[in-house]
């Protein structure tokens, strides 16, 4: 009996020692420690510190769902189906996972759980709505709100209607090609499988608040920098402004959704890169989308020409972390690079199949990227390098273009160009623009930020004629005005307002 009893002390040490341990380290080395177990087989190593990160977070869901599947491994049915229920409650959406995830093979003839699979849809439904009220709430609830059923998007925005109808029709075309193109599986799965997502554009005011309580005290001198989120775990998505950053935030939550239904995590290289592919469009007299050389790709095309630019197969294997955390800007524009050329050589489709079908074997994009051209990787590379040598200098802030309207703007509003000063005897001000007035597009085209106002002007020259689609106040404007020469109107634009 004694010896019994000395045994369970030393065991009830050892338990100790390791919750003390387990208390110790940060979230991210928790985190890493339960997944690596995990993978190994350990789920009984694993699952004291899954339950560890959900007492962390507990409004989380992603702990409790992988407290299930580690229970399920244990053959302990009964708690893993309660995890699962918690999880669902507090958030989890993904029926393809839970279809498919060979952790919770053990439940997935229980009744409980084939109840669960039954009335998905109807808890699916409450949920998304739940969740997009609770995010309208939290911006005022006084939002314009629609649904886009298409895109199964509801949206809760804080900027003119007029000005985001004008937006919404921009999404819709690169939506549309983007299923038609790459993520075909979101039209041929049943509904209950492509959850809702939350979309908020707030005002100008509210965006800066919302930044600072994410971000900390710290965002308050940075708001401008940060442009927008996608939390693809709470299906909730918040930008600010109606141009490159809501289609570019859209795009990851069409991709999220199309690589969940595949069962698969893509390399945040092409993630991003086809993102920003869609960042800078032009729409044509078709209705369909062409992507344009911008202010990314300026970026790579100087980066090259001073022998600073990665190889293609550096890129593609470059860490995750790597990719956002060090000279970001020319990782993003070198992706975004990447999917511009295969668009420019009506490939990119077959590299989004090519890489959907060999992503069990390299998850990297290589083998797609050789598989596409029939070429080694070193090959694409070179053609790859000549071909952005013969790119043209996107007009942009840097580089602006000759023809101008005359006029100051500040770049920085959600909605468009807000105009703080328009030159005496200026395009501009022959056209009819007032100061305050807010320029949204020229020619059809979106101008919502100032890189995008200096690319669409610069397909003109001084003498040119436009067309002007401004909002001044409640009313929608268009108005013709005839380019001047830069040389003649040299304004300044006054920062921020």
């Amino acid at each position: 009996m004694k010896r019994l009893v000395v045994l369970l002390t030393i065991a009830l040490g050892v338990a100790a020692f390791a919750q003390n341990e387990q208390i110790r380290l940060s979230n991210d080395q928790l985190e890493t420690q339960a997944y690596a177990l995990a993978m190994e087989g350990d789920f009984a190593g694993a699952l004291p510190l899954f339950q560890e990160m959900a007492r962390r977070q507990p409004d989380s869901f992603v702990p409790h769902y992988n407290i299930a599947s580690s229970l399920a491994r244990l053959d302990r049915p009964e708690e893993a189906l309660d995890a699962l229920d918690r999880a669902l409650e507090l958030g989890f959406d993904d029926l393809a996972h839970l279809k498919h995830d060979p952790d919770l093979e053990a439940i997935r003839t229980t009744d409980r759980f084939l109840a669960i699979v039954d009335g998905w849809a109807a808890r699916m439904e409450g949920l998304s709505e739940a969740r997009f009220e609770a995010l309208h709430q939290r911006f005022g609830g006084s939002y314009h709100t629609e649904e886009d059923a298409f895109l199964r998007l509801r949206f809760a925005v804080g900027l003119p209607k007029q000005s985001f109808d004008l937006a919404h029709q921009e999404l819709d075309v690169a939506c549309r090609w983007a299923v038609a193109e790459l993520f075909g599986n979101l039209v041929e799965a049943e509904k209950a499988m492509v959850p809702w997502v939350s979309v908020v554009v707030p005002s100008d005011r509210d965006f800066g608040r919302w930044v600072a309580q994410r971000h900390g005290v710290a965002a308050r001198t940075a708001t401008r920098q940060i442009a927008g989120t996608y939390d693809h775990d709470q299906k909730q998505l918040v930008c600010k402004d109606l141009g490159a950053t809501l289609r570019h935030e859209v795009f990851h939550a069409l991709h999220y959704r199309s690589q969940s239904l595949e069962g698969q995590r893509h390399a945040t290289w092409i993630l991003e890169g086809l993102a920003c592919l869609v960042e800078d469009m032009d729409v044509g007299a078709d209705g369909t989308p062409s992507f344009a050389p911008s202010w990314r790709t300026n970026i790579v095309r100087k980066a090259n020409r001073g022998n600073g630019l990665r190889s293609l197969e550096q890129l593609a294997k470059m860490p995750d972390q790597t990719f956002v955390s060090t000279s970001q800007l020319l990782h993003y524009g070198h992706a975004r690079a990447v999917m511009l050329y295969l668009f420019a050589a009506g490939k990119l489709g077959e590299f989004y199949q090519n890489y959907v079908d060999t992503w069990d074997r390299d998850r990297t994009g290589v083998q797609a990227l050789e598989r596409t051209f029939g070429a080694t990787i070193d090959q694409i590379d070179t053609s790859f390098r000549r071909w952005i040598e013969r790119l043209p200098v996107a007009p942009e802030q840097n580089h602006p273009p000759t023809a101008t309207l005359g006029i100051d703007v500040d770049g920085e509003r959600g909605e468009g160009l807000a105009v703080l000063r328009v030159v005496r005897g200026s395009p501009g001000q022959r056209a009819g623009v007032r100061q305050r007035d807010v320029i949204v597009a020229i020619n059809g085209q979106g101008t919502r930020d100032l890189n995008e106002l200096y690319r669409v002007v610069g397909r003109y020259v001084p003498g040119d004629t436009v067309v002007l689609t401004l909002r001044r106040g409640r009313q929608m404007l268009e108005l013709p005005a005839r380019l001047g020469s830069r040389r003649d109107f040299n304004t300044i634009r006054i920062p921020g307002g």
